[in-house]
C-alpha cells in the first residue's frame, strides 16, 4: 500500500487554478488582473512581495494531514487509510489603492472558492473521473494574510482547503 503524493496534489489544485486563463491566471506580463505566477510550495516573506505580482502560492497547512484506518482485517493488516490533508492557498495583489485592491482580493477569492467547488474531486480540468486524485475537497476558511506577509506593498488572503484521498 501506498501513501498518497502530496506535492502530486498542490501540483493539481495549481493546475486546475491555471486552467481559468478568464478569471485567474495568464502569462501576459502586462496583465494584473490575473495571476500572473502560480506555484506549488509554501512562499517566503521575501518572495511574496517581489514581483511578478498578482501570485499565488498552494502549500501544505499547519496540520499537514488526518490519517484514520479503513478497516482491519483478521491478521491486523489495514486495508487502507482515509488522509484528510490541509492545504492553503496564499495569493497577494499591490496594494497601491484601498478600495481596489480589496475588490481585486475579493475576486479572485470568489473565482478561486467557486473554481474549487465546481471542481470538487480534483479532476484534471474538463477530465474524465479517471483523472481524479481526490474522494471529495471543500473550503475551509478564508483568512486575512498572515502578519509577516503584510506589507505597505502587498495585500492577499489565505484560502484553507481540505482534501480527502483514500489510499
Amino acid at each position: 500500500m501506498t501513501s498518497p503524493d502530496i506535492f502530486a496534489i498542490k501540483e493539481k489544485i495549481v493546475a486546475i487554478l491555471k486552467s481559468d486563463t478568464t478569471n485567474l491566471y495568464t502569462t501576459t506580463p502586462t496583465d494584473k488582473t490575473k495571476f500572473r505566477k502560480i506555484e506549488a510550495g509554501a512562499p517566503s516573506p521575501k518572495a511574496i512581495s517581489e514581483p511578478p505580482l498578482p501570485r499565488c502560492w498552494v502549500t501544505s497547512d499547519d496540520v499537514v494531514a488526518n490519517v484514520r484506518p479503513l478497516a482491519i482485517v483478521s491478521s491486523n493488516a489495514s486495508l487502507g487509510e482515509e488522509y484528510d490533508f490541509r492545504f492553503k492557498i496564499f495569493f497577494v495583489v499591490e496594494a497601491k489603492d484601498g478600495p481596489s485592491t480589496e475588490e481585486k482580493i475579493d475576486d479572485f477569492t470568489q473565482n478561486i472558492v467557486q473554481l474549487l467547488d465546481d471542481n470538487y474531486d480534483l479532476r484534471t480540468p474538463a477530465g474524465a473521473e479517471s483523472t481524479r486524485v481526490a474522494e471529495s475537497s471543500e473550503v475551509l476558511q478564508i483568512l486575512d494574510l498572515p502578519a509577516m506577509f503584510k506589507g505597505d506593498r502587498v495585500k492577499g488572503r489565505v484560502i484553507r482547503l481540505k482534501v480527502i484521498v483514500r489510499a
